[in-house]
C-alpha cells in the first residue's frame, strides 16, 4: 500500500489542496496527519479545511499537534501518539519527538514519523528511521514538503511532487 504523510498544515488550504491532488494521482490509500491542522487563534480557512478532510475521514490517521485543540477532535480521534503497522513496518506517529536518542534505540519500532520542526529529514538511530516530512506550509528547510511511503521506499517530495530525499526500506 501507498501512504501520504503530511504535517503542519497551519490553515493553508491552497497547499493542502495541492498535496491532496497528488494523493489522488499517486493512488495513496491513507493520509497520515502529524498534527497542526490550524494555527492558534482565528483561522479563515478552518471551514474549508474541515470540509476537505471530512470527505476523506475514513482514509485518515491523525495525531494531535501543539496547535491543535478539541475542535479538531470533531474531525478525527487525535491522540498525541499512535502506533500503526504500515507495509509490515512498526511505525510510531507523533507530532514532536517524545523519546531521547538513547530511548529510541531500545523501543520496538522500525520507523518514527515526527512533524513539528517544519524541517524535512530522514535519519537513522541504530536500526530505526526517524522521518520528518517537513511542512506543507511555513517550511524552515527551503521548500514545503510531504512524504510518500510504499513497501520499498520513503520519499520526501516538494509540492510539485519532485523527490527531494529518499530512503530504501525494502
Amino acid at each position: 500500500m501507498k501512504y501520504m504523510v503530511i504535517s503542519d498544515i497551519h490553515g493553508d488550504i491552497y497547499n493542502l489542496n495541492k498535496v491532496l491532488d497528488i494523493y489522488t494521482k499517486e493512488h495513496c490509500s491513507k493520509l497520515i496527519l502529524l498534527g497542526d491542522l490550524f494555527d492558534y487563534g482565528i483561522d479563515l480557512n478552518r471551514a474549508d479545511i474541515i470540509n476537505r478532510l471530512n470527505m476523506m475521514r475514513d482514509n485518515i490517521i491523525a495525531v494531535r499537534g501543539n496547535c491543535d485543540n478539541n475542535i479538531n477532535d470533531i474531525l478525527f480521534d487525535m491522540p498525541y501518539i499512535n502506533k500503526v503497522i504500515l507495509n509490515g513496518k512498526k511505525v510510531l506517529l507523533t507530532h514532536s519527538l517524545i523519546y531521547t536518542k538513547k530511548q529510541t534505540k531500545s523501543i520496538d519500532l522500525d520507523i518514527i514519523f515526527v512533524g513539528h520542526t517544519h524541517i524535512k529529514d530522514i535519519s537513522e538511530i541504530g536500526n530505526k528511521l526517524i522521518v520528518n516530512p517537513g511542512s506543507i506550509s511555513k517550511s524552515r528547510s527551503g521548500e514545503n514538503s510531504f512524504i510518500i511511503i510504499d513497501d520499498k521506499s520513503i520519499t520526501i517530495r516538494n509540492l510539485n511532487n519532485i523527490i527531494l530525499l529518499d530512503k530504501n526500506i525494502a
